[in-house]
């Protein structure tokens, strides 16, 4: 099978075996929560078993005598995949064990008539037990490549809302399937732990379970998915009016990144790998190989609000935060709208360097062709200024009446030349016509008054904070967002809010808070999350004097030493406006 095929197919399926020592990882992690002497039977199932690694893993972390107490139940839809568990299985003194080639989700399907989900054979009458404990690592498969039948499928089966994706279906299966008091071990994206879209799913697991441990493994890389994993223990609450006793629970998170930097005060200790550093149990910073990560421990507390990303800062680190938000007198979101950028949904129809090489009768008119702001533009303070008028949109809107409408294409008989080349590629956007809108259209315009206001313009990934300020009426690409003050606002509060958002104090902020970063350090800069930075009161001697030094570094162009110095300056005023020492 050639390599582009079987990335493909991976993407398809979701499907990513779990390593050894990860399966061997999760699996003492279960084991430790279990009160095994008390235990006389223990059943143990893995929904997508593959080759059989988590349930091996599990088996070979017990002592004999809790091995002989314990069945193994694995399900898989790759047969290949499950002859395989089922040599290694004969291999290993494993008493009871069971494996069953087909689909778990269509097993545990409230309607048995409906279709299985990946597969046409007529759906089989299999009843799985309910089981004590559950292990797995259920594929990670997103709706736009399960394609919107299969995610109506699974909404209706299994009660999902927001954006779906496979392992949800898995988590609510995986839920029915366990008994009441069982321990479920999982791991997941960890995307549902601070995501708007992923509300759902955590109000869902606090519902259903008495959290035990989560532990976000970041960017270890620690196996070959694109996803950053973490994992999630939990006990499933008992049934109402059971009086099974069961210890309390007090919940704790695990936290690992990759370290550029590094606490300064502390000194990195060497391990072998990532996994000794995460047995360690202390808060330190770790090298393995020529990687430092920071890792950190603590007791977990769910949010008041489902709505809210669940946190997981240290003491120290949590009083850091309340300190910042008693210093804060409103929020981003309170005095600015952070919108994202325009959506074509056909770039290679609407965005161009080389307008001017093309022919004269498509070229398109100059009042609808308008600068670009985008990723490659971004910097702290001012835009790279050489970059700023290669890039032009054919910019499809305008205001008539007061509303947004598209162009009419008779008064710009150029453009329509150029568009009319690329009918069958616009016109096959079918949301578009759906929603009864011109087959010319760029998808998501914004607001075309608000081009011309001052902005401010930021990347929506970036390893360092990029906030740089917009007044040439540039409009911006769907990689970046835009803020623009409310009305009542004073337009300098754009430039506070600069200050503040590319500082390393809020740098800081947003990594204990949002907790969201994509590998090599990236961060990820949305709507949700800079809409809810703190700010300080505008109107102080601390905030005129921000606002006046970030005026300085966009309107005139300082050497670097003097950039530099004035950003330090910065620094310390925003620290000083927090109540916090400066980083």
């Amino acid at each position: 099978m050639c390599a582009i095929r079987q990335v493909t197919e991976k993407k398809a399926s979701g499907v990513h075996f779990t390593p050894h020592e990860l399966a061997c990882f999760v699996a003492q992690r279960i084991i430790r929560t279990l009160s095994l002497s008390t235990i006389s039977t223990m059943s143990v199932l893995d929904p997508a078993c593959g080759d059989g690694e988590l349930l091996l893993a599990f088996a070979q972390t017990l002592s004999q005598n809790d091995l002989r107490k314990a069945t193994f139940i694995g399900v898989e839809t790759d047969k290949q995949a499950v002859e395989t568990a089922y040599s290694r299985f004969t291999t290993f003194p494993i008493e009871q064990f069971l494996l069953k080639n087909q689909d778990f989700l269509a097993i545990c399907k409230q309607a048995p008539s409906q279709p299985q989900l990946f597969f046409a054979q007529p759906e089989c009458a299999y009843i799985l037990p309910s089981v004590d404990v559950i292990i797995a690592n259920p594929p990670y498969v997103r709706t736009q490549v399960l394609g919107a039948a299969k995610v109506r499928e699974l909404v209706t089966a299994f009660g999902l809302s927001g954006r779906v994706d496979l392992y949800h279906a898995f988590l609510v299966a995986m839920t029915r399937q366990l008994l009441p008091g069982g321990v479920l071990g999982v791991i997941t994206s960890n995307r549902f732990l601070t995501t708007q879209g992923g509300s759902a799913i955590r109000a869902f697991l606090a519902r259903e379970y008495e959290i035990i441990e989560i532990i976000d493994l970041g960017d270890t890389k620690l196996f070959d998915a694109a996803v950053l994993p973490a994992i999630f223990i939990g006990r499933k609450r008992l049934l109402s009016g059971e009086k099974k006793p069961l210890t309390p629970i007090k919940a704790t998170f695990m936290r690992i990144y990759e370290s550029t930097k590094g606490s300064p005060s502390i000194k990195a200790e060497v391990k072998n790998s990532v996994y000794a550093a995460l047995a360690s149990g202390k808060n330190s910073d770790y090298t393995v190989g020529e990687q430092r990560f920071t890792i950190a421990h603590g007791a977990f507390s769910l949010p008041a609000s489902v709505d809210d990303p669940w946190n997981m800062v240290t003491l120290n680190e949590d009083e850091w935060l309340k300190i910042i938000m008693v210093q804060a007198t409103t929020r981003i979101c309170d005095v600015a709208k952070v919108r994202v950028g325009i959506k074509t949904t056909a770039d290679d129809v609407f965005i161009r360097e080389d307008w001017h090489k093309l022919v004269a009768e498509f070229q398109p008119e100059k009042d609808v062709l308008r600068s670009l702001l985008s990723q490659e533009n971004a910097d702290r303070w001012q835009p790279k200024k050489e970059d700023v008028a290669l890039r032009q949109v054919l910019y499809t809107h305008t205001m008539r009446n007061e509303k947004r409408v598209a162009i009419d294409l008779r008064e710009y008989p150029k453009a329509a030349a150029y568009l009319k080349q690329y009918y069958t590629q616009l016109a096959s956007r079918t949301y578009v016509i759906e929603a009864k809108r011109q087959w010319y259209e760029i998808w998501v315009p914004q607001q075309p008054l608000l081009w011309q206001q001052p902005k401010l313009v930021f990347p929506d990934i970036s390893p360092v904070p990029k906030f740089f300020y917009d007044v040439q009426g540039c409009i911006v690409d769907g990689n970046c967002y835009w803020i623009v003050p409310n009305r009542d606002q004073h337009p300098d509060i754009l430039f506070l809010i600069a200050g503040v958002a590319n500082s390393q104090l809020m740098t800081r902020y947003h990594d204990l808070t949002f907790n969201n970063k994509l590998y090599a350090g990236r961060r990820r800069y949305l709507t949700q999350y800079v809409g809810k930075y703190p700010l300080p009161n505008p109107t102080t001697q601390v905030s005129q004097a921000i606002i006046q030094l970030v005026k300085e570094l966009i309107f005139s162009a300082p050497s670097e030493q003097v950039r530099l110095e004035k950003e330090k300056h910065i620094e310390r005023l925003v620290a000083q406006a927090f109540g916090v020492d400066a980083l």
